[in-house]
């Protein structure tokens, strides 16, 4: 099959569907959509994550995410 062909526009978007991963922060109206994350824990260490991501809302100040409470979720 050639490279790029239909094959990877079938099995691509189930990879890429960023659906899987949800991100909801208190007080906000708008439902944020996850673009990419990364976490780092250890024994006897405080946790890390780091959440990247996108919102349709335009006009959300930095006063609305920080220091908010959060619930990051990844569903199968």
């Amino acid at each position: 099959m050639p490279q790029g062909g239909p094959y990877l526009n079938t099995i691509l978007p189930v990879f890429f569907d960023h659906s899987r991963h949800k991100l909801h922060i208190d007080d906000l109206d708008t439902t944020p959509d996850v673009l990419a994350f990364k976490g780092e824990e250890g024994l006897s260490q405080p946790f890390t994550y780091r959440i990247e991501f996108t919102a349709s809302d335009l006009d959300i100040g930095a006063e609305q995410l920080l220091g908010q409470y959060a619930r990051f979720s990844l569903h199968a």
